[in-house]
């Protein structure tokens, strides 16, 4: 387990970065990010300390093959 100081720092990570890398303006307009259940109390697509599963559904192979080169990252 982390310590609440290594926590808090990991947190940020994930809320800045898509921000340092031009995705967004500011980590509350990044949809697929936990950062309104932290700061905001906000339940919203992302399940944060929740029993059920997350689940990705793939939209058909034609966008699977799409989608693929854009997760592996720069």
């Amino acid at each position: 387990m982390f310590t609440e100081k290594k926590r808090v720092e990991k947190l940020r990570y994930m809320h800045r970065n898509p921000v340092v890398r031009g995705l967004v303006l500011a980590p509350q307009q990044r949809n697929w990010s936990s950062y309104r259940h932290y700061a905001l109390q906000e339940r919203g697509p992302v399940l944060v300390n929740e029993a059920q599963k997350a689940e990705m559904r793939v939209r058909g192979i034609a966008y699977a093959r799409w989608l693929a080169p854009r997760c592996m990252g720069p």
